[in-house]
């Protein structure tokens, strides 16, 4: 994806503003004002149900948040769902705690479906909150034992509300033939190949934590660890804190400074859920919940974990978050804590745009010469009457990567020979075992800042690509990297051609090592015989272990790597007879070409599978079945480490067919 959601063109933006450029400005001071709407809406969230301090270390987490202020900085729909849900909670936490009649004060019923109806129209995740509305009139028509709660003021919360709503939900149902349009979005958004499985959801947990507290550009540009360390050590803290401070509740009074204001003087509260119901906390915890349920549904359907869609949630968990906190601390002290906590959060969101954002955002300058070493092709990319060239890439040598961790960095040298009038994509691909995109970046050329159709002739574009490999990509392997150019309006792979003038299929332009990604097998028929070059092979698999004529033999072969061995070797498994001629055979490299030897590590396990058809006509019997390796270009077979010989070699019974 790339760092720029739109492609820039400086002559149209520069002041005055007009047209749209000018409506985007307007829309951007508009969602800054509903970031500090939010803010307010978080102070006397926190100030009403605790106290003003909790209120004001709320409200500063929420400020200070980086992801906060990058998303109201931007124009998106998030601002203003963020914005009426943290209205909504408040009046719904107001309406809770005072019991308002209906009759008499339907204004504040009116108030809550207004917001509400207004949240249905901005984000779908908002109809929670009037599920949960009518969760606390329910409950309070319980509590109070007058109905009217939840039969006067739900209705008028609902009737407003769909009043609101209710015609964007009959066009969508007459355009889309589904009220939600949920189908449709779902076919653009794209949904999961295959069901998310516990290995995904460790891998996409570092996007959720880095997008709730800032990854900025497309999702793409993150901070420094150290900077999510703090932020995530900060929440873990606050939460831990939360669950101290109810259990302390368990054991004091009312009159404590401790308690909520939604308690009657003198009264003893030996139940924290009790008290939870009775200052209107519960609404906090039960609204982050059902947002947090909401994002892991939606998840399940479509990747999609991002920490930001948590944020209608905000001002709720950012109060639960600053009663934490503070409940670390003597109350003599809070008020020094609080201060500090804001101060550093300060400090991190003013720092983040000098050290992280603007160097992603530095505009390339144009080379007029490739690095010696670097020199490349070049592979030509013809496209109406110009043309692109590849003219340089820089492969760090011996990158080793595993699967959701460090990045494998692809240097790329691009120069347009011939100006064209098309803003291309470069694509980078990674490819795992059976040429399987285990990752990949697709973006602008020139770091996603210059488009292709503003290259002048010569320039050379040095482009920096980093790709992480997925988290479920089966290793160890050797990753090969492909490039290409993209061609968006004809939704197409720009011909790639090389030097020469030969079409080029796929490109390949380094490649990289993944590790191993699961634990050490046991094979069911162990051997432990070592062969020259560090090469040691544990055991084997049969399947079926009694063949018979004209099926297919499973064989898997347990290697051990005891070191790196020299040299790219071939493993034969030949079929013999009883005077030793091969009978049949299944050669081929190790993991099927996918892990070359020379690639292997020392103390890694190495599962190779070979598949061999055995002749219809064989006559059953006892057969050996041998297995080595041999230098494919020599055919020089490996000898065993000890004593004589180059093959390894075991009984096989093939039965009579049927």
């Amino acid at each position: 994806m790339n760092k720029n959601l739109i492609l820039h063109q400086p002559e149209r933006e520069a002041f005055p503003w007009q047209g749209s450029i000018l409506a985007i400005y307007l829309i951007r001071l508009a969602t800054i004002a509903f970031g500090v709407g939010t803010i307010l809406v978080t102070t006397k969230l926190g100030n009403l149900l605790i106290n003003p301090l909790v209120g004001l270390l709320a409200a500063a987490l929420t400020a200070f948040n980086p992801m906060f202020l990058f998303v109201h900085a931007a124009v998106n729909n998030d601002a203003l769902s963020i914005f009426l849900g943290s209205v909504g909670l408040y009046l719904l936490v107001t309406l809770w705690r005072d019991a308002p009649d209906p009759r008499r004060s339907w204004q504040r019923y009116l108030g809550l479906g207004l917001i509400l109806g207004l949240g249905l129209l901005t984000k779908l995740s908002l109809a929670g909150l009037l599920l949960l509305t009518g969760l606390a009139l329910a409950l309070l028509s319980w509590r109070h034992k007058k109905w009217g709660y939840l039969i006067i003021g739900g209705l008028i919360v609902l009737l407003v509300a769909l009043a609101i709503a209710a015609p964007w939900y009959v066009r969508n149902t007459r355009v889309y033939g589904d009220p939600t349009a949920m189908g449709v979005f779902i076919e653009v958004q794209g949904t999961r190949e295959n069901p998310i499985t516990w290995p995904d959801w460790v891998g996409e947990f570092g996007t959720f934590y880095r997008s709730f507290w800032g990854l900025f550009g497309g999702v793409n540009v993150a901070a420094p660890s150290a900077f999510y360390w703090i932020y995530n050590a900060v929440f873990v803290a606050g939460m831990a804190g939360f669950v101290l401070w109810l259990w302390r509740w368990r054991k004091k009074s009312s009159n404590s400074e401790d308690v909520a204001k939604g308690t009657k003087s003198g009264e003893q509260t030996s139940s924290s859920s009790q008290m939870l119901l009775d200052s209107g906390l519960w609404l906090l915890v039960a609204w982050v919940s059902l947002i947090l349920i909401l994002l892991i549904r939606w998840n399940i359907i479509s990747p999609a974990f991002q920490g930001r869609l948590l944020f209608p949630a905000i001002s709720a968990l950012n109060v639960l978050l600053a009663l934490g906190l503070l409940s670390w601390v003597s109350p003599a002290r809070r008020r020094s804590l609080t201060q500090l906590v804001a101060l550093l959060a300060f400090l991190m969101a003013a720092a983040l745009p000098w050290i992280t954002i603007r160097p992603a955002y530095a505009f390339p300058e144009p080379l007029t010469s490739v690095p010696e070493e670097t020199k490349f092709g070049p592979i030509h990319f013809p496209i109406d009457d110009g043309e692109i060239q590849l003219v340089g890439v820089e492969v760090p040598p011996g990158q080793s990567v595993a699967p959701s961790g460090d990045p494998i960095v692809v240097v790329l040298y691009w120069m347009a020979s011939q100006p064209i009038e098309r803003d291309l994509l470069s694509a980078v691909n990674i490819l795992g075992r059976s040429s399987q995109s285990v990752g990949h970046v697709n973006r602008y050329p020139a770091g996603g800042m210059v488009p292709t159709s503003q290259w002048e002739a010569g320039q050379i574009w040095r482009d920096v690509y980093r790709l992480f490999p997925s988290a479920d990509a089966t290793g160890p392997t050797r990753l090969n990297i492909r490039a290409a150019l993209y061609d968006p309006t004809q939704k197409s792979d720009v011909p790639a051609y090389s030097p020469d003038g030969l079409p080029i299929d796929l490109l390949l332009v380094g490649e990289a090592r993944l590790e191993a990604n699961q634990p050490e097998f046991s094979a069911t028929n162990e051997l432990d015989v070592a062969l020259a070059d560090g090469i040691r092979l544990q055991g084997y698999d049969l399947n079926p272990e009694s063949p018979s004529p004209g099926e297919s033999l499973e064989l898997t072969l347990f290697w051990q790597a005891m070191a790196t061995p020299l040299q790219e070797y071939t493993v034969f498994v030949h079929l013999l007879d009883s005077s030793g001629n091969q009978v049949a055979g299944a050669d081929s490299p190790p993991v099927n070409g996918d892990y070359p030897t020379t690639l292997w590590q020392a103390g890694e396990q190495i599962l190779d599978e070979h598949t061999m058809l055995l002749p219809a006509d064989l006559p059953p019997g006892e057969y050996g079945l041998a297995v080595g390796m041999y230098n494919p270009d020599s055919g020089a077979r490996v000898p065993l480490a000890e004593g004589t010989g180059d093959t390894i070699q075991w009984t096989l019974v093939v039965k009579a067919a049927g």
